[in-house]
């Protein structure tokens, strides 16, 4: 049985979707940082890791994991007032694919700094972390079925409202349209084939080649209508960064494909036109 039909009869039978649990592991860099700053950092990877991983993103009682790696990179320091602001980029990846690096992040932090979820006052730490969990977990279960990550997606769109009101705005509005672009008209065929793109992924690994093409046509499909209306999408280019090898080994027999592949991931290329050459 494949892992979506699994999926859909867990879902329709028990009233019950895939409970996503967030498995962290953070990195930090802040070394150019004076010494009593990094002493004032210094548990800040082993915080958010916490954050993250001892938390029930939602209540239902199926659950599989989320490997995700996160990077942060404090840039600068400055007071303000009673507090000190941080500057940070943000880098959060998941394993399957889901991508997001932000460069915009500012906040205040001192050592016992409160970290609780569901604060009523927009926290610029715990809000700025809840915002990219959903975002994770939006892309995640896009994967399960058509629009599956729709509530999450919803979520962190709250998020970045509250964020653009709150006295911590930086940033927020960007964070804002980003989400927009992943969920406009004119991406929206990329989420469409998300649990196509993964079927198709799941039968080649279980050595059926000939549905795996199936699957994988439809997403090529849905990848063109996005490329008529948006040849730049930038979550259509990072939808290949993680999966072109994928791509590679469904198509490597046909050249109509490569070709057209070579015209919708200029960034690989290469990599196709190789194929073509054997």
């Amino acid at each position: 049985m494949n892992k979506v039909i699994f999926f859909l009869i867990v879902f329709c039978f028990f009233n019950l979707s895939f409970s996503q649990v967030l498995k962290v592991s953070a990195g930090i860099d802040f070394e150019h940082l004076p010494n009593e700053e990094q002493q004032y950092l210094k548990d800040f990877t082993s915080i958010v890791e916490d954050y993250y991983n001892n938390f029930a993103w939602t209540e239902d009682e199926y659950e599989t994991d989320i490997d995700v790696n996160i990077y942060i990179i404090i840039e600068t320091v400055r007071k303000k007032s009673f507090e000190k602001i941080y500057k940070a980029q943000f880098q959060i990846k998941s394993v399957s694919g889901e991508s997001f690096y932000d460069k915009e992040w500012e906040f205040p932090y001192q050592p016992g700094y409160l970290m609780e979820h569901n604060q009523i006052q927009f926290d610029p730490i715990c809000n700025f972390l809840d915002y990219y969990a959903y975002m994770i977990l939006a892309g995640e279960l896009d994967t399960y079925d058509l629009y599956l990550g729709t509530p999450f997606y919803d979520t962190a769109q709250d998020i970045a409202n509250r964020g653009i009101q709150s006295r911590y705005s930086k940033g927020w509005g960007t964070r804002l349209k980003e989400l927009q672009k992943i969920t406009h008209i004119n991406t929206r065929p990329l989420r469409e084939a998300k649990p196509d793109f993964f079927e198709a992924e799941y039968l080649l690994r279980q050595g059926n080649r000939k549905e795996a093409i199936k699957h994988a046509n439809k997403v090529m499909d849905a990848i063109e209508k996005v490329v008529r209306e948006q040849p730049n999408n930038k979550y259509l280019r990072l939808f290949f960064d993680a999966h072109y090898r994928t791509f590679v080994e469904i198509f490597k027999n046909s050249s109509l494909t490569l070709k057209k592949l070579m015209q919708y991931d200029p960034n690989h290329r290469d990599v196709y036109k190789e194929l073509l050459n054997e």
